[in-house]
């Protein structure tokens, strides 16, 4: 089993960071009068979702009664109409049934505007955890219809505290220094941390210092693209990745920026300073040739 998921927190004792969060939702968890509408937001892999099936738990729902629902597939008005026409059924086992909406952000305006009713007169056995990184996304009459909940990043400190526990456990022996660029490449997400040390154990020293610069990026065209700029390859290879790349722009560039800053932070080498001074203004306003006309730059000068 991954390790992600192996180390994923069951209980709110076990949940680590984020005390104010997790002390307000326990004391919220402990009243009688428990609210029925919960929204967990805060930056991807810091445990939004780990929160709502410990509250799904707590609550004491079973698994025939918890529907986990992926809003970037499930996202328009008849997934809506669907939850709205089911939920006044008994659950199917235990005393409550509960909706986890993820990525609730990608919804439609129309899913949400449905779901207005359905979210202020809830059944009383009926609970709805919705989870997502971009609460600006959501009408603000569905926000304000339920209890929230903000988790944030970790610090490196306790980044690097729960790989070393992970490790422990695991048999799993590396240097302080593999830690700290661990922790560093997670960007303060627990959840990345762990998938980054799944990726690395058992590799050459050589080997794990690849696997950490590029496991920020998902998508392989980038990668590509990071590889072959670090290669300096020709104007003609890189033009043909820059082809097949149909990702944003700007996620792109700072996929390019962090690939490159773990480079210089870890040899130093100018080359890797000019790709980033070359990639240092967003794209916002130029889109795709941005992106063409700065791995040109770092090409050409």
């Amino acid at each position: 089993m991954p390790l992600h998921i192996e180390y994923r927190p069951k209980t709110l004792d076990e949940f680590i960071g984020n005390k104010p969060t997790v002390n307000s939702l326990s004391s919220v968890l402990n009243r009688e009068d428990k609210p029925h509408t919960y929204l967990f937001s805060g930056p991807s892999g810091c445990g939004k979702t780990t929160l709502a099936r410990i509250v799904a738990n707590e609550i004491g729902c079973s698994e025939h009664d918890f529907m986990e629902i992926n809003s970037s597939n499930n996202r328009g008005i008849d997934t809506a109409r669907e939850i709205i026409s089911n939920m006044k059924f008994s659950p199917i086992s235990g005393k409550v049934k509960i909706y986890l909406l993820d990525e609730v952000h990608q919804t439609t305006k129309d899913f949400q505007n449905a779901l207005l009713k359905a979210l202020e007169d809830t059944p009383s056995h009926v609970y709805f955890l919705l989870c997502t990184t971009q609460p600006d996304k959501l009408l603000n009459t569905i926000i304000n219809r339920c209890s929230q909940f903000t988790v944030q990043k970790l610090p490196t400190n306790r980044i690097i505290r729960l790989l070393m526990l992970v490790s422990r456990k695991e048999g799993i022996i590396l240097g302080q220094s593999v830690y700290e660029e661990i922790a560093r490449a997670a960007e303060g997400s627990p959840r990345q941390a762990l998938v980054i040390l799944d990726q690395i154990r058992g590799l050459k020293e050589d080997e794990i210092e690849i696997v950490i610069r590029e496991s920020q990026i998902e998508e392989k065209q980038v990668i590509d693209l990071c590889r072959a700029l670090m290669s300096k390859e020709k104007w003609k290879t890189i033009s043909e990745i820059l082809k097949g790349i149909e990702t944003e722009p700007e996620k792109v560039r700072y996929a390019v920026l962090g690939y490159f800053t773990s480079v210089l932070l870890n040899k130093g080498d100018s080359y890797s300073a000019l790709v980033i001074d070359c990639f240092k203004e967003p794209f916002y306003n130029v889109g795709k040739a941005g992106l063409v006309a700065a791995c040109y730059e770092v090409i050409y000068g």
